[in-house]
């Protein structure tokens, strides 16, 4: 708490040292701005006019929604957007899916494999992100589309599952400033503060600064510690230069330094044939059983990540109606832990995971002029990336080790088994997608992509099952397209019909290698294919006071790209599994009776199913059993990280008195029960939960802007829940814990 006062202190006095003749300026321009409401056939949001947004299923959420619903990161987005689910640990390891299609991983073992791309695509400001961790969080956003179905038609080969695409504020030649300071319980606390305004007359300038973090629900009985917090800091710095409407550039760099405790607490042990091994192999090494939320732990984990990059944005409008762009981007990923057994004695030590990911990228876009009977847009994007790993597993200088893997004396003592990955990977992918307006009311959408790739690697380990793969090079050309039509049957009325097909790219096993009987070529993992579906409504009544959408969706994902598992060198890796199935249904509903009341609602029934997957890895409820199979058939059950139903609530009323605005709001978000890992195990099953926020506030003007401040309540009912389960050592199961109850208030400022 200290330490956030003194960032405030310090933001104050920078914001109070601004010149009276900005603060001037500002309340100029502050003046109130009426409300009007246009009826057109045609939208006009440049936003939605783009391409890159089909009117098929989307999410909006503005920078405004952010703040006033208090969400600041992706594992809360999850939380107002249905069909979308989050599991992270910590940047270095997320996995992310939409309506059920995603991140394959599945971590039946707790290991990461970073070999294999995501199928859902995160892009800032038009720049990708080469995986989920590189987005620290939710800061200063003018707006955030979730897309579902596959999109790889204008946003690349690695969206077949859908795509979170954010923008950020810009710049801004009138002088504006802003700082926002939050503290709850478990020390959580959050401070913010903007500075943006003119260079000069072409010029202007953005700066952002953010330091967050909190303390995690996990105590360590041993010494008192908190455990699963985090703590980052952050900066991203902005200049924008513009030429009337002719030309603009924006210069972005941005750089976060975060420090976590990610920590599994042990949520159950198992009795498989009448022994529960886990138990029984602690008690021969003296290990302290202690289950969640607490630990007794004799070694704890920390990851250390820092990341960032640059981007530059030009963009140039012609007199004859064409617009030229270009996005090149820098972006760097490091990622360094030190990772602890999750016991009261020492089994490892000085293990980790060390990644250090590079990417940069280039995409040149050119779109025609509006107004004629097609509108299109064609282009050309590059991306390169190059990942290092490195891991070590080392075995502590005891008798403790042999005795809990139940191997010989002396086998793993001080045994240090080293893993070396190289992965680098090269694309190039023309498209082309434009809107034929067939009829006043009648729109067809149709784009078509070829993304070349280009992908090499290796991967080595020493000191148990030594391999040495060489460098492996494949290439890849992954098609996509996607056809809309789209009728409006009257004011306010519309529906669509949608069809898209995408590839997403292959991937290598450059963390846990290949597998001993399938040999060498399992160190490639093909292209994952998907073809989706969509019939959709989307209806505004009462002068638009009212919105609903609801639509009908399916997609098939083809050479699913998952984990398996190899008996002989006790190793998980990547595989292409097979098929699966994600069909069912999503409405939404927006209602404003007045300026006062806002409610909202939506819900996604997701039915998602394995078709063709016969190889999988058993569970371990059948691995520790006698005589188990080599592998079990898991077609027809439920594919992990998608529940069947997603839904979530809010209202918020407002009112001024006394020249306050004031507000209260609530929220409510329920996800029923998935499994938590690809093999279906019953032992790492996601109980289903909700979880409440109410928040309430006040705000009024002063001579130079304006102060808010409010008083918020998240995970109102303390529902204790799990991020992820995990299926770890002999039958025992380990968890993440969600966030407690947390009271906090938020004092801000702004001109």
């Amino acid at each position: 708490m200290f330490h956030t006062l003194q960032k405030t202190t310090l933001a104050l006095a920078v914001l109070a040292s601004l010149p009276e003749t900005a603060a001037a300026q500002v309340a100029a321009s502050s003046a109130p701005i009426s409300t009007v409401t246009v009826a057109a056939t045609r939208r006009t949001d440049a936003a939605d006019d783009d391409p890159r947004r089909t009117p098929t299923s989307a999410y909006r959420i503005t920078g405004e929604q952010f703040d006033q619903k208090n969400v600041h990161s992706l594992e809360d987005l999850q939380q107002l957007v249905p069909g979308l689910n989050v599991q992270s640990t910590d940047p270095a390891d997320m996995q992310i899916t939409i309506r059920g299609v995603g991140d394959g991983g599945g971590q039946t073992s707790g290991e990461q494999n970073i070999g294999m791309p995501s199928s859902v695509a995160i892009y800032v400001d038009g720049v990708y992100l080469a995986r989920p961790g590189m987005l620290s969080g939710l800061n200063d956003l003018a707006w955030a589309d979730v897309l579902s179905g596959a999109q790889g038609t204008m946003f690349g080969a690695n969206a077949t599952g859908g795509v979170l695409d954010l923008h950020t504020k810009e710049p801004t030649f009138v002088p504006e400033a802003s700082i926002s300071v939050s503290a709850g319980q478990h020390n959580d606390e959050r401070v913010t503060a903007m500075l943006s305004g003119p260079l000069s007359d072409n010029w202007a300038g953005r700066l952002n600064l953010i330091s967050n973090g909190s303390d995690g629900a996990v105590t360590n009985l041993r010494n008192g510690h908190n455990l699963n917090g985090a703590r980052s800091n952050g900066a991203r710095g902005q200049l924008l230069y513009r030429d009337g409407e002719r030309f603009k550039l924006r210069l972005s760099a941005d750089y976060n330094n975060s420090n976590s405790e990610p920590t599994q607490v042990l949520v159950a042990t198992h009795t498989v044939n009448g022994v529960d091994t886990y138990l029984a192999r602690s008690k021969a090494v003296g290990n302290n059983v202690v289950f969640g939320p607490n630990v007794d732990l004799d070694d704890e984990t920390h990851t250390h990540i820092l990341q960032g990059g640059a981007s530059a944005l030009a963009e140039w409008q012609l007199d004859s109606g064409w617009r030229l762009r270009s996005v090149t981007s820098l972006r760097y990923f490091h990622s360094a832990p030190s990772l602890a057994d999750y016991q009261s004695v020492q089994i490892y030590s000085n293990s980790g995971f060390q990644q250090h990911d590079r990417s940069w990228s280039q995409e040149l876009r050119v779109d025609s002029p509006t107004g004629g009977p097609v509108d299109y847009a064609f282009g050309l994007s590059y991306l390169g990336q190059k990942l290092d790993i490195t891991a070590h597993t080392y075995y502590a200088d005891t008798t403790l080790p042999d005795i809990w893997l139940g191997t010989a004396a002396g086998v793993t003592r001080k045994l240090d088994v080293i893993r070396l990955g190289l992965l680098r990977d090269r694309s190039l992918s023309p498209f082309v997608q434009g809107t034929w307006h067939l009829h006043p009311d009648v729109d067809v959408t149709a784009g078509v992509r070829l993304n070349h790739d280009e992908r090499g690697g290796s991967f080595i380990r020493y000191n148990r099952q030594p391999f040495n793969s060489g460098y492996l090079e494949t290439t890849n050309n992954l098609p996509s397209g996607t056809v809309v039509a789209s009728w409006r049957a009257a004011p306010g009325l519309s529906s669509y019909a949608a069809l898209s097909y995408g590839e997403k790219s292959g991937g290598l096993n450059i963390s846990s290698g290949a597998a001993a009987q399938a040999g060498l070529d399992s160190l490639i993992i093909k292209p994952e294919r998907a073809t989706s579906g969509e019939l959709g409504i989307k209806a505004d009544f009462d002068n638009k006071r009212l919105n609903l959408k609801a639509d009908l969706f399916a997609t098939q994902v083809r050479d699913f790209q998952t984990q398996g598992y190899d008996a002989v060198d006790q190793q998980v890796y990547l595989l292409n599994a097979g098929a699966y199935i994600s069909r069912g249904a999503e409405a939404t509903v927006h209602w404003a009776p007045n300026r006062s009341w806002q409610f909202d609602a939506a819900a996604v029934f997701n039915d998602t199913y394995y078709t063709d997957y016969d190889q999988a890895r058993c569970p371990p409820e059948i691995l520790l059993g006698a005589k188990p199979p080599k592998s079990c058939s898991l077609n027809g059950q439920r594919v992990f990280n998608a529940p069947r139903v997603t839904a979530n609530v809010g209202a918020r009323y407002e009112w001024t008195t006394g020249g306050l605005k004031n507000f209260v709001s609530g929220r409510y978000a329920w996800r029923s029960w998935m499994y938590g890992t690809v093999d279906d195990s019953q032992f790492s099953r996601v109980d289903g939960y909700g979880l409440a926020a109410f928040a309430a506030g006040t705000s009024g003007k002063t001579e130079r802007g304006e102060w808010n401040a409010s008083i918020w309540l998240n995970n109102a009912f303390d529902r204790t829940y799990y991020k992820r389960l995990v299926n770890n050592e002999y039958g025992s199961v380990t968890g993440y814990l969600g966030d407690p109850r947390t009271l906090g208030v938020t004092l801000g400022y702004r001109y």
